[in-house]
């Protein structure tokens, strides 16, 4: 992977290989972001790793990582977002599916010197997969050396529960905001699980909570575009724990003005290619089905729901190992939602068609 990941920003790094920086040392693994408008995000990861042969063991995997002026980029609709980096790790199962993490609470911020980070990790008899790398948001630059997948004793400490609860990775539908609208305020930045983002220049369009709306009781998310460009409100949990259940993502949702973009995307695009506005749902964080339920022109709140199967998981490449789901206006006018829900249903509940 090279950019994007599930908090999908929209500043786009380079990652490859530095041999300038550092002459004493070989060629070292980097990612820069230069952009200092939009935050970015970046990294790459090891597809090579044996995981049959390490079942059974305690793994770590460690590397040493420096950053220069990695820091956060403050923007109205990612005001949450830190400029930070770290290694990230990925193990997965048959009957749990993949379970990840990203250091978050041990990222290197700022600028630093040559600091060892590592993940301690007891690999299942059963694992299936195991992916490890490095990843950066922000703008700035990190180096990684010696990247390392090792055997250790039983003596070493486990710091990574791949099963400990991650808060993190569920849904969350409150649409609670952490900002208090001013009088003044048109648009608030997009409550915490959620994430604006759409093609080039999108940040022309304003995405996130109508201000006013909020300030009179009603949570709520918004789109508003003036010109005719592709933007969404999205969150993406986990997929692994409904791997073959069927879900519902539905809410009410209003429009004012909304006209629909004359071009479309390509068949099998990995995001919704809805003309108009849209609630939407992927069943599969890679290119595959995308679900949308489309309004267009002036309507009142009106109730749309999604119903869909989410496929058993294998951790085969197409597997949902996230779902992304949420709002996106492809054209102009102004969208809202409210009352949303993402839940399990029964298997008896009618699917979209």
């Amino acid at each position: 992977m090279t950019n994007g990941g599930p908090l999908a920003l929209p500043g786009r790094c380079d990652t490859g290989m530095d041999s300038q920086k550092f002459a004493d040392l070989p060629a070292l693994h980097s990612v820069r972001c230069t952009s200092a408008a939009l935050p970015s995000w970046g990294g790459a990861y090891r597809t090579d790793v044996n995981v049959v042969a390490l079942r059974g063991k305690r793994v770590r995997i460690s590397a040493s990582l420096r950053g220069e002026a990695i820091e956060k980029v403050a923007t109205p609709q990612f005001s949450h977002i830190d400029g930070e980096g770290g290694l990230w790790i990925a193990l997965g199962t048959p009957r749990d599916g993949l379970s990840t993490n990203r250091m978050q609470e041990r990222a290197i911020r700022g600028t630093t010197g040559w600091e060892a980070r590592d993940f301690v990790v007891d690999i299942p008899e059963d694992a299936n997969q195991l992916l490890t790398g490095y990843w950066m948001q922000g703008k700035g630059q990190m180096w990684v050396r010696d990247l390392k997948v090792e055997e250790v004793p039983l003596t070493v400490a486990v710091n990574w529960d791949r099963k400990a609860p991650n808060p993190g990775a569920a849904p969350d539908m409150s649409l609670a905001v952490a900002t208090v609208p001013r009088p003044t305020d048109l648009f608030l930045p997009p409550p915490v699980k959620w994430f604006a983002t759409g093609e080039q220049n999108f940040e022309l369009c304003d995405a996130g909570v109508d201000a006013k709306m909020f300030a009179s009781g009603q949570p709520n998310l918004s789109i508003a575009c003036k010109v005719p460009v592709r933007v969404f409100l999205r969150q993406a949990p986990v997929g692994p724990p409904y791997w073959g259940k069927r879900v519902r993502f539905s809410g009410w949702i209003k429009t004012e003005n909304v006209v629909p973009r004359s071009e479309a995307l390509p068949v099998g695009a990995s995001v919704s290619s809805a003309q108009g506005a849209a609630l939407y749902i992927a069943a599969t964080d890679t290119r595959g089905p995308v679900h949308n339920a489309v309004v267009t022109g002036t309507t009142p709140w009106t109730y749309r729901e999604l119903v869909i199967d989410i496929a058993p998981g294998t951790n085969a490449p197409g597997d949902a190992k996230f779902i992304p789901m949420g709002l996106v206006l492809n054209g102009t006018g102004q969208v809202w939602v409210r009352d949303l829900k993402f839940e399990e249903v029964p298997r008896d509940t009618p699917l979209t068609p």
